[in-house]
Protein backbone atom coordinates (compact mmCIF):
# COMPACT_ATOMS: atom_id res chain seq x y z
CA UNK A 1 0.00 0.00 0.00
CA UNK A 2 2.82 2.22 1.07
CA UNK A 3 4.72 1.29 -2.27
CA UNK A 4 1.69 2.31 -4.16
CA UNK A 5 1.04 5.32 -3.10
CA UNK A 6 4.85 6.38 -3.17
CA UNK A 7 4.56 5.69 -7.30
CA UNK A 8 1.15 8.02 -7.27
CA UNK A 9 3.01 10.73 -5.86
CA UNK A 10 6.50 10.63 -7.22
CA UNK A 11 5.48 7.95 -10.48
CA UNK A 12 7.50 4.99 -11.18
CA UNK A 13 11.41 4.39 -10.53
CA UNK A 14 13.33 5.96 -13.52
CA UNK A 15 15.45 3.02 -13.45
CA UNK A 16 17.17 0.19 -12.03
CA UNK A 17 18.70 0.29 -8.27
CA UNK A 18 22.56 0.72 -9.39
CA UNK A 19 24.20 0.69 -5.67
CA UNK A 20 24.54 -2.89 -4.23
CA UNK A 21 23.22 -2.25 -0.12
CA UNK A 22 23.51 -5.81 0.71
CA UNK A 23 26.01 -6.45 3.18
CA UNK A 24 26.02 -2.75 3.92
CA UNK A 25 26.02 -2.11 7.44
CA UNK A 26 27.51 -0.06 10.98
CA UNK A 27 31.54 -0.33 9.34
CA UNK A 28 30.86 -2.24 5.96
CA UNK A 29 30.61 0.89 3.93
CA UNK A 30 29.23 2.63 6.35
CA UNK A 31 31.05 5.27 8.57
CA UNK A 32 30.39 8.42 10.59
CA UNK A 33 32.60 11.40 11.53
CA UNK A 34 31.80 13.67 14.28
CA UNK A 35 32.03 17.65 14.11
CA UNK A 36 35.51 16.77 16.21
CA UNK A 37 37.12 14.39 13.76
CA UNK A 38 36.13 11.25 15.74
CA UNK A 39 35.54 8.50 13.13
CA UNK A 40 32.53 5.96 14.60
CA UNK A 41 31.01 2.55 12.21
CA UNK A 42 27.37 4.77 11.96
CA UNK A 43 26.06 8.02 13.79
CA UNK A 44 24.37 5.49 15.91
CA UNK A 45 27.22 3.53 17.24
CA UNK A 46 29.25 5.81 19.82
CA UNK A 47 32.12 3.26 19.80
CA UNK A 48 35.09 5.73 18.35
CA UNK A 49 37.41 3.98 16.18
CA UNK A 50 39.83 6.75 15.60
CA UNK A 51 40.07 10.61 14.49
CA UNK A 52 41.16 12.23 11.20
CA UNK A 53 42.82 14.66 12.83
CA UNK A 54 45.48 12.43 13.40
CA UNK A 55 45.27 9.57 11.08
CA UNK A 56 43.95 9.88 7.59
CA UNK A 57 40.34 8.11 7.08
CA UNK A 58 41.34 5.51 5.11
CA UNK A 59 44.11 4.39 7.49
CA UNK A 60 41.21 4.17 10.16
CA UNK A 61 39.08 2.41 8.20
CA UNK A 62 41.41 -0.19 7.21
CA UNK A 63 43.63 -0.88 10.44
CA UNK A 64 41.10 0.15 13.10
CA UNK A 65 40.42 -3.42 14.90
CA UNK A 66 36.95 -2.48 14.92
CA UNK A 67 36.43 -1.23 11.45
CA UNK A 68 37.97 -4.75 10.56
CA UNK A 69 36.15 -7.09 13.37
CA UNK A 70 33.00 -5.41 11.41
CA UNK A 71 33.93 -6.34 8.14
CA UNK A 72 34.69 -9.78 9.12
CA UNK A 73 31.79 -10.00 10.75
CA UNK A 74 33.32 -11.12 14.10
CA UNK A 75 30.24 -11.22 16.22
CA UNK A 76 29.40 -13.46 18.91
CA UNK A 77 26.15 -14.92 19.83
CA UNK A 78 23.81 -15.68 17.43
CA UNK A 79 25.18 -13.34 15.51
CA UNK A 80 28.24 -14.98 15.39
CA UNK A 81 26.81 -18.34 14.30
CA UNK A 82 23.75 -16.79 11.74
CA UNK A 83 23.49 -18.04 8.39
CA UNK A 84 22.91 -14.57 7.08
CA UNK A 85 25.59 -12.75 9.13
CA UNK A 86 27.57 -10.95 6.18
CA UNK A 87 24.21 -10.21 4.56
CA UNK A 88 22.00 -8.60 7.71
CA UNK A 89 24.97 -8.37 10.52
CA UNK A 90 22.14 -7.71 13.06
CA UNK A 91 22.31 -4.09 14.92
CA UNK A 92 25.53 -3.20 16.50
CA UNK A 93 24.28 -0.52 17.71
CA UNK A 94 21.43 -2.52 19.66
CA UNK A 95 24.32 -4.78 20.56
CA UNK A 96 26.38 -2.32 22.29
CA UNK A 97 23.33 -0.03 24.01
CA UNK A 98 22.52 -3.85 25.61
CA UNK A 99 25.65 -5.68 26.14
CA UNK A 100 28.32 -3.02 26.16
CA UNK A 101 29.57 -4.84 23.24
CA UNK A 102 29.43 -3.69 19.55
CA UNK A 103 30.08 -7.51 18.66
CA UNK A 104 27.15 -8.88 20.80
CA UNK A 105 24.41 -10.37 19.53
CA UNK A 106 21.77 -7.93 18.21
CA UNK A 107 19.05 -8.80 21.36
CA UNK A 108 15.91 -7.57 19.11
CA UNK A 109 16.60 -10.56 16.60
CA UNK A 110 13.83 -12.83 16.10
CA UNK A 111 15.87 -15.19 14.17
CA UNK A 112 17.03 -18.54 15.55
CA UNK A 113 20.05 -19.46 13.40
CA UNK A 114 19.91 -22.45 11.24
CA UNK A 115 15.88 -22.39 11.22
CA UNK A 116 16.01 -21.72 7.25
CA UNK A 117 18.00 -24.54 6.53
CA UNK A 118 16.16 -26.97 8.56
CA UNK A 119 12.91 -25.14 6.92
CA UNK A 120 14.20 -26.65 3.31
CA UNK A 121 15.22 -30.12 4.69
CA UNK A 122 11.84 -30.22 6.01
CA UNK A 123 9.96 -29.20 2.62
CA UNK A 124 12.56 -30.23 0.35
CA UNK A 125 13.88 -27.68 -1.14
CA UNK A 126 15.31 -24.04 0.03
CA UNK A 127 13.38 -21.18 -2.17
Amino acid sequence: MLVEKLKSYMGPPMSEAKAQTIGTRDGKGIIFIAYNGDVYPSGFLPVKAGNVRFSSLKKVYIESNLFKDLRMGNFKGRCGICEFKDICGGSRARAYSVYGDPLAEDPACPYVPGSYSKLGLEIGDLI
